[in-house]
């Protein structure tokens, strides 16, 4: 069991405060790809980490109807087919184009992206800049303009575009901005995702070429592969913005043997620091359990917010090897939101909270109202004094406590349950 009091001191306070104020005056001055797409995370459902090459169009379309019924009205938008959906021959005439695999696909994907679209939804594909996809299927690499007019016929929404098989070793910015280039080329709005890995310091060079990249390796549903994968994406979180999202890769949640504990801290983690909301699971097998995670309004509000920064860690336990963290951003100089995450394999006791260090004085007239975001239930309500110490609940291990924090009249403190946020 781990006891620790949260506690630091005022220029420390200071430093916090500040930080959080120039990520929110900063937030608009972040500028990335340019194509009016990528003003706040994407959310949806990608086929990989539940299915990889084992797709086929029943199976899609039976996905599309649970985001149709479920997972839809909380924002979940975007299905995304990953490898295996193209033929192993590209067509013979005119300049040889992507065609869909007859056997998984007979309908086409113009037919699947037309579904998908009469249901509001939309459509993502993937390819590689390489010569193979990651699976030995045809790559997009000297292709990219003939596959980004395939695409944009196609109807295609988003592309995810992977980093196999770069067999002339061209670059990653060279091969990246060359799609960047056909796809805006189009005239349809595509959402484009780089798959590179973090290769070439892609944080140096991708922000303005796609809508969002990626900062690591592939993720797997277990705790140490999502802390880390957190932790190497975070080292360039004053990179994040509208249009140049980091990706630490997607959600694992209902995947693996994932505990419920580390499940809602895998999801609240991707939603305080605005990583996108790419669903893994397979929507067919879907928990209750996994369910409540993945729609709860109050983490997504915070993701998808414009005005929300990514939030802040501090209090000095900032790396992949410390006990325990706390992240903290904010939608205005009255409103907070805190998370604490419970990295380790103990029982951790925090003991108490010092609330004036999260940069909120309550004046006279106002108490402090804190929400468990979880749960959406009040957790009190605290004046300037009772604010120095607020105790907190013991946590499992690999869990994590996600609270709003806000200044309220006084006069309103007996309001009850506040709204969903």
């Amino acid at each position: 069991m781990i006891r620790r009091t949260l506690f630091l001191n005022n220029s420390r306070c200071v430093c916090l405060f500040l930080s959080l104020v120039l990520s929110l005056l900063s937030l608009s001055s972040v500028t990335g790809l340019d194509n009016g797409l990528g003003l706040v995370p994407p959310m949806g459902w990608n086929s990989w980490n539940a299915f990889h090459c084992n797709i086929d169009e029943s199976k899609i379309k039976s996905a599309a109807e649970i985001m149709i019924s479920s997972l839809q009205q909380h924002g979940y938008k975007y299905l995304n087919l990953d490898d295996c959906w193209m033929s192993p021959n590209r067509t013979t005439t005119s300049g040889g184009e992507y065609q869909e695999d007859p056997n998984r696909f007979p309908s086409g994907m113009a037919s699947l992206a037309s579904y998908l679209h009469s249901n509001d939804l939309k459509f993502g594909l993937y390819t590689s800049a390489g010569t193979k996809t990651c699976q030995g299927l045809p790559g997009s690499l000297g292709y990219e303009q003939i596959d980004a007019r395939t695409f944009a016929s196609w109807g295609v929404d988003y592309l995810k575009y992977d980093n196999c098989y770069n067999t002339p070793k061209i670059p990653g910015i060279d091969r990246y901005t060359t799609m960047r280039n056909a796809l805006n080329a189009t005239g349809r709005p595509i959402f484009y995702s780089l798959c590179q890995w973090g290769g070439d310091n892609s944080w140096e060079w991708a922000s303005g070429v796609g809508n969002m990249y990626r900062t690591t390796g592939d993720i797997s549903p277990t705790w140490n592969s999502i802390r880390n994968n957190f932790w190497q994406s975070y080292r360039h979180i004053n990179r994040a913005g509208k249009g140049q999202w980091l990706d630490p890769d997607m959600l694992e949640v209902g995947n693996g043997n994932l505990t419920f504990e580390e499940s809602r801290s895998h999801f609240a983690l991707w939603c305080f620091v605005k990583a996108p909301l790419l669903l893994g699971m397979d929507l067919l097998t879907l928990t209750e359990e996994s369910r409540t995670i993945i729609t709860n309004t109050n983490l997504i509000g915070i993701n998808q917010d414009p005005a929300i920064p990514p939030a802040t860690c501090f209090a000095q336990q900032c790396s992949k090897d410390d006990d325990w963290s706390v992240f903290v951003t904010s939608s205005s100089s009255s409103t907070f939101y805190v998370l604490i995450v419970n990295w380790k394999n103990l029982i951790l006791e925090l003991e108490v909270l010092i609330g004036q260090y999260f940069g909120i004085n309550p004046m006279p007239n106002e108490v402090v109202q804190i929400t468990n975001l979880y749960t959406n239930q009040i957790v009190g309500k605290y004046d300037f004094d009772a604010f120095k110490r607020i105790p907190i609940p013991t946590l499992q291990p690999h869990d994590s406590l996600a609270y709003q924090m806000k200044l309220v009249p006084k006069e309103e403190e007996e309001e009850g349950r506040v709204a969903t946020l």
